[in-house]
């Protein structure tokens, strides 16, 4: 599969199949690629806290999410959280940290969608939570949950704002034509 390819394949599944564990080879897979992303002065301001195959980790990530994604997310057997360091190691706020973090969590998105995985990425969790239950350190700010597996239902295509929508010419609001 080419990254076009991945692109276009690449869907937020919210069933997932439990019996259909990550391998080790696919694990290590996922997080490469999350660590190869472009950051601000690499810095990389990335950390993910990952609860594999319905291990320990993974029953405390599921006790950070909102009830509503922890009912569907329960079936995946790989639950994570990314963190991201809001200051660059000289002290200086890292205003971009968010943008470099979803960067790297797109490029893990994108091998999950080669190896035939999907993956969802969840606002709704308790920050303060994550924050107590995983010892996350001042300046370190927990970014997203996320969960991955195999679907267990069918692709469905979301409809995307087309192209005259998103891409402006010289002021914000002149299509690009």
């Amino acid at each position: 599969m080419d990254v076009r390819e991945a692109v276009l394949n690449r869907w937020s599944a919210r069933r997932y199949d439990p019996k259909r564990l990550i391998g080790e080879e696919e694990f290590f897979l996922l997080f490469d690629s999350a660590r190869r992303a472009p950051s601000s002065y690499n810095t990389q301001p990335w950390r993910y806290i990952v609860g594999l195959n319905f291990d320990a980790t993974h029953g405390k990530v599921l006790g950070i999410l909102t009830p509503g994604n922890a009912e569907w997310a329960k079936d995946a057997p790989l639950l994570g959280l990314l963190v991201g360091r809001e200051y660059y190691p000289d002290g200086r706020p890292y205003r971009d940290y968010r943008n470099d973090c979803g960067m790297s969590l797109m490029l893990l998105f994108l091998q999950a969608t080669e190896l035939g995985l999907s993956c969802r990425a969840m606002g709704g969790f308790y920050p303060d939570r994550a924050r107590e239950i995983f010892k996350i350190p001042q300046g370190w700010q927990p970014v997203v949950a996320f969960a991955c597996g195999k679907p267990a239902e069918e692709r469905r295509e979301k409809e995307k704002l087309p192209f005259e929508e998103i891409v402006f010419r010289e002021e914000f609001g002149r299509r690009w034509t």
